[in-house]
């Protein structure tokens, strides 16, 4: 009886929740295992911007507590020494969308940085953006048919004064206004000494509604699976 029960709570939980991920990941090698194999790098244009980060797949300059992360072999890092300069860049993909269709990106990140001069800065962002673009977008802030999945940032560390986060998770949907989106991996640090970004277990995965025949169709097979064990339990127990 018990068993019925969870499987009824189960389908009413997926009527509650109304959506569900299917399990295709869109992205080509979101762990990393293959290297930046599917992966493009990109950086902003020189000038300011006078120093690069080294893509890389060790874990070195700001390792966090456990790298690679997880069970597999290979994390994503990028990061600058202390005399790299400014440096802002990272990696992106572009892929095939359907228009109006609601979809999830997720994974898990960290990152640490050193400060040095005074008005220093230092930030980590993932973002969707509408369409195939280059460097020069992804070098700008997002637009307003952008989304921004994930943000961490800090600034005005003192000279030597350390911040880092540990891996952690990041997720956040957007709606396809095109029938393409580039993911976008960006890390920005100026003023500062060594610098670093890791990355792993990137998942992009269309969100799918269930079609309301179909919800009470749910509804009413978990209801009926309800009846029929507490129907049996209390016959148990008439029988005692």
């Amino acid at each position: 009886m018990t068993a019925t029960i969870v499987r009824a709570l189960i389908l009413l939980s997926l009527m509650a929740v109304g959506v569900s991920a299917s399990a295709q990941n869109l992205l080509a090698n979101g762990n990393f295992e293959s290297g930046l194999a599917g992966w493009n790098t990109w950086a902003a244009p020189p000038g300011f911007w006078d120093g690069a980060w080294i893509h890389s797949n060790d874990c070195d300059i700001w390792v966090p507590t456990v790298c690679p992360f997880g069970s597999g072999g290979t994390s994503h890092s990028q990061k600058k020494g202390s005399g790299a300069g400014n440096a802002h860049g990272g990696l992106f993909q572009t892929l095939a969308v359907t228009p109006g269709r609601v979809y999830r990106l997720r994974g898990v990140w960290s990152g640490g940085v050193t400060g040095n001069a005074a008005g220093n800065a230092s930030w980590w962002e993932v973002v969707a953006y509408n369409g195939a673009v280059g460097a020069a977008t992804i070098d700008a802030a997002p637009g307003p048919m952008d989304v921004l999945i994930a943000r961490r940032e800090v600034s005005n560390l003192a000279l030597n004064g350390v911040f880092q986060f540990q891996w952690e998770p990041f997720s956040g949907t957007f709606t396809a206004s095109s029938n393409q989106v580039t993911i976008a991996l960006k890390t920005g640090s100026f003023f500062t000494l060594d610098a670093a970004g890791y990355h792993d277990d990137l998942v992009l995965e269309e969100v799918t509604a269930v079609p309301v025949n179909a919800s009470w169709a749910l509804m009413t097979l978990a209801l009926a699976l309800f009846a029929t064990a507490m129907w049996r339990y209390r016959s148990h127990m008439a029988r005692k």
